[in-house]
């Protein structure tokens, strides 16, 4: 019998787990420490089995990293993990090149950079250290839940 996976934030002492997760995720670890009081991670036992960040400017955030252990995937980790980070948020926008087909099915919708909120220019990942060829997705919420 599976145990139930539960959801809290990420803390210091739990950066080398999240960093391999992201690796093997092919994700970048650029600003990873700097935005590590906006990650939360999905736990199973004692074992770290997904990861999913945020870079948050106000009541914008872009969804910078989402992590599921190779032998936890295809069990909705990465939805419910994306959903964990939403709380307060107005808007969550993302940057892809390998799951532009998974976050439609959470609302997320295609745009050009230049449509997103000007908070998130400040991002590094938007500015340039994420691939040019990345697909920007945006999602609108309210009070935390897609509109």
């Amino acid at each position: 019998m599976h145990r139930a996976v539960t959801f809290r934030e990420a803390a210091a002492a739990d950066l080398s787990v999240m960093e391999a997760l992201l690796i093997a995720a092919e994700l970048s670890l650029e600003g990873v420490q700097a935005h590590l009081a906006d990650f939360v991670l999905a736990i199973q036992g004692n074992e770290v089995v997904g990861v999913a960040g945020l870079e948050r400017y106000g009541p914008h955030a872009l969804l910078r990293s989402v992590a599921v252990r190779a032998d936890h995937q295809g069990r909705g980790l990465g939805q419910s993990l994306t959903r964990a980070t939403e709380a307060g948020l107005e808007t969550l926008t993302l940057l892809t090149t390998t799951a532009a087909n998974f976050f439609p099915k959470l609302g997320f919708r295609p745009v050009t950079r230049d449509a997103l909120p000007a908070a998130l220019q400040a991002s590094s990942q938007l500015r340039g250290i994420c691939s040019a060829s990345a697909t920007v997705m945006h999602l609108t919420l309210r009070h935390g839940r897609p509109e």
